[in-house]
């Protein structure tokens, strides 16, 4: 499987499901992430849906609210569900291995010179 990494801001919050994993109950965490790209990209933001299905989704899921920056590292995963029509209607994803949550730098750090005076 190939795997990607994702550095962006979280646009819905997270939810937490519970989960049937290996035949045990288990927490995951659902939310919205957009991909900005790099700064001298000129490209529309990519929107991912993360599933992050571990022990720690209910540690960090008060953490990832809009406007967060993260880092995710996992798989693009997709499934299928009948849709009201009766179709079958595909659902992709990001399946995170690592989320990572990111400093927000709020005060401007000094340059030598402002420091000096």
């Amino acid at each position: 499987m190939n795997v990607i990494t994702v550095h962006g801001k979280v646009v819905k919050p997270a939810e937490m499901k519970l989960i049937n994993l290996k035949g045990e109950p288990n927490a995951m965490a659902v939310f919205t992430v957009v991909d900005l790209g790099l700064p001298n990209q000129q490209a529309e933001p990519i929107f991912f849906t993360v599933n992050y299905p571990k022990d720690a989704a209910a540690l960090i899921a008060d953490y990832l609210v809009e406007g967060k920056e993260v880092n995710i590292v996992g798989t693009m995963r997709q499934r299928f569900h009948k849709g009201p029509d009766g179709k079958k209607v595909p659902y992709t994803f990001l399946q995170a291995d690592i989320v990572e949550l990111l400093p927000v730098f709020a005060a401007k750090r000094k340059t030598n010179a402002e420091a000096a005076s």
